[in-house]
């Protein structure tokens, strides 16, 4: 069978475009009006905390129904949640804080967002504008305080201050389409609380969601062609898969399996790409990148003639510390909605700016009128891989029965139950190396990493927005006693709006990552056990239990397969937060070779 050539000119569309709609407000205020288009956007849940130059909008928030608004116990901790109910939900996460150091305190969170590319909304307060200038509490102008706008304005797709309500909402609009522009990012507006009072005399809001939401174009079909050929005829090759991919991959998820397994094209993911694909399946490699599959690092070393990028930056985490084995590949592909990413690590022999999801459409369809360019290359490809899978299988480590409990026992005993709708919220540290490693997931269950800017207490939020946005989703976090100490106090925040998610923290008593980490470096010069890194020993489900939660430990290999049905069932019956330390061996060297041996790195003298 012949392949069908590309299409040379756009087909007649199935349905026409679907036209904008809009409604006319008339004497609504300032926020009254950034609280329709809320609506608008389907978003039903605001987190935050209430501050006087925050006032007039928590004030329209108590005045209505439709939108929840609930108070953490930090901002940042509130933008951690905004961020886990957008990758949660898909829709707008929103976040509003106070002037001053309420702004400067959802900072990191917010930052944490935009460079996962989730789309968020933060609101912070301001101080009326006839008081700039005036060193009022909290200004946050340059010309008597800090200008928060500016900081946002590094850390954020855009970042305004409201000065006229004027121009109130065509700034608002032009803040939601740019964080939901592809590539999603962090917007922020600052709002004084003289202009949020404001009353306008029209405002067009619509009547239906996704109005402010980008798309891409279409890859052109020629590429796509290209793409599709260079696979098929492809002796080794490897099709990797980022976050960009998400939204492709739930959407054709089914039918990219089945095209992988018509010609038997391995696959292999990024760190946040984890999941996307079942690692279950037989061409699954897993995670090629730090702390990733050893099998997939083989594959990749033993040489790859076709390398397809789909939706990955291919920064640290996923290329593997830069890894020198990703130049071997001999023809590389990359699909990108981001121009300048695309070459930014590998020389691209074949750039494809656009949807991804418009190319894995593509391949599907190209797959469905063509055969494999040779069988017998497919024959040998299965049996590599099937050889390949086998043996890491038979070399894996057996895990003891008795003695202390090992990060790889919390892991086993975790992955049985990440099946059907579970949400897994990882945290930094020692926790995501092993969860990269150790765990397999395969969709529906989902696996988010706040790995753009490694924020340590990000899950701790991120699983109460996640929860609130998907309910009928089990969510869960998994974190290490560290990043728990940094936000643990947001379990008040579950505790307060019945929130049933459930924790399981790797409690080894140290900044495990780093203490590894210096003591891999520091070659003998102190002992693992040193107090340096160590964090005092505080009793973690007394701390839980003081906050409301349910606390429990488990300290043997056993104990948390045996615990926790019981903890999620827990969590959904009573939706009370439920909170598991494991207290495990802090002798237990991380996956982390080459993340070690890249920070030890330093420039050469001469």
């Amino acid at each position: 069978m012949t392949p069908a050539e590309p299409q040379t000119r756009p087909q007649e569309p199935a349905a026409p475009a679907r036209l904008r709609s809009f409604r006319t407000l008339e004497d609504v205020t300032v926020v009254e009006a950034l609280l329709a288009h809320l609506e608008a956007e389907r978003v039903d849940t605001v987190f935050g905390i209430p501050g006087g130059n925050i006032a007039p909008l928590v004030q329209a928030l108590r005045r209505q129904s439709r939108i929840r608004f609930i108070i953490g116990s930090h901002e940042g901790g509130t933008a951690f949640m905004a961020d886990g109910y957008a990758r949660a939900t898909g829709k707008l996460g929103v976040c509003a804080v106070t002037a001053g150091p309420g702004a400067t305190n959802a900072m990191t969170g917010v930052a944490s967002a935009h460079l996962d590319q989730v789309p968020v909304l933060t609101l912070s307060g301001q101080v009326s504008t006839e008081r700039f200038g005036l060193a009022a509490i909290q200004e946050s102008t340059d010309e008597g305080g800090i200008n928060t706008a500016e900081m946002f304005r590094h850390c954020t797709a855009s970042s305004s201050t409201i000065v006229d309500a004027k121009s109130f909402p065509r700034l608002l609009e032009r803040a939601l389409k740019t964080a939901q522009a592809v590539p999603y990012g962090a917007v922020h507006l600052s709002v004084p609380t003289n202009i949020a009072r404001q009353k306008l005399e029209k405002v067009s809001v619509p009547t239906a969601p996704g109005a402010w939401k980008g798309t891409l174009s279409a890859a052109p079909a020629s590429e796509v062609y290209t793409a599709f050929e260079l696979l098929r005829q492809a002796k080794r090759p490897l099709l990797y898969l980022g976050s960009g991919a998400r939204e492709a991959l739930e959407g054709r998820g089914a039918e990219f399996t089945a095209f992988v397994r018509r010609y038997c094209l391995p696959v292999a993911t990024s760190l946040r790409g984890k999941g996307l694909f079942s690692e279950e399946d037989a061409l699954s490699l897993g995670v090629l990148g730090i702390a990733g599959s050893k099998r997939a690092e083989q594959y990749l070393r033993e040489g790859v003639d076709v390398l397809m990028v789909l939706g990955s930056r291919l920064g640290e985490w996923a290329s593997k510390s830069f890894s020198s084995l990703f130049q071997m590949a001999s023809t590389v592909i990359q699909v990108d909605a981001t121009p300048s990413v695309i070459g930014q690590f590998l020389q691209v022999n074949l750039p494809i700016v656009a949807d991804v999801s418009s190319v894995v459409g593509g391949l599907v369809e190209f797959g469905h009128g063509s055969a494999p360019g040779s069988e017998a290359l497919v024959r040998e490809r299965r049996q590599h891989l099937n050889e390949l899978n086998l043996a890491h299988r038979a070399a894996a480590a057996v895990l003891p029965e008795d003695g202390p409990l090992k990060p790889q026992h919390v892991m086993a005993e975790l992955n049985p139950h990440l099946r059907g709708n579970t949400d897994l919220y990882v945290d930094m540290g020692n926790c995501t190396g092993w969860a990269t490693h150790c765990l397999r997931i395969a969709p529906p269950a989902r696996v988010f990493y706040p790995c753009g800017l490694s924020s340590m207490g990000w899950s701790m939020g991120a699983v109460i927005g996640g929860k609130v946005g998907r309910p009928e989703n089990t969510a869960i976090a998994l974190t290490g006693d560290g990043s728990f100490l940094m936000n643990g106090t947001e379990l008040v925040t579950a505790v307060r709006y019945q929130v049933g998610a459930v924790y399981l923290v790797l409690n080894d008593n140290y900044l495990g990552m780093v203490n590894h980490g210096e003591h891999s470096q520091a070659k003998g010069e102190y002992a693992l056990d040193d107090a340096f890194f160590s964090l005092g020993d505080p009793d973690l489900v007394k701390f839980s239990e003081s906050l409301g939660a349910r606390a429990y430990e488990v300290t043997r290999p056993g104990q948390l397969a045996r615990l926790l049905p019981e903890v999620l069932r827990r969590a959904d019956e009573e939706r009370r937060p439920q909170v598991i330390v494991a207290r495990i061996d802090y002798r237990e060297v991380p996956p982390y070779g080459d993340r070690f041996a890249a920070v030890a790195s330093a420039p050469k003298e001469g």
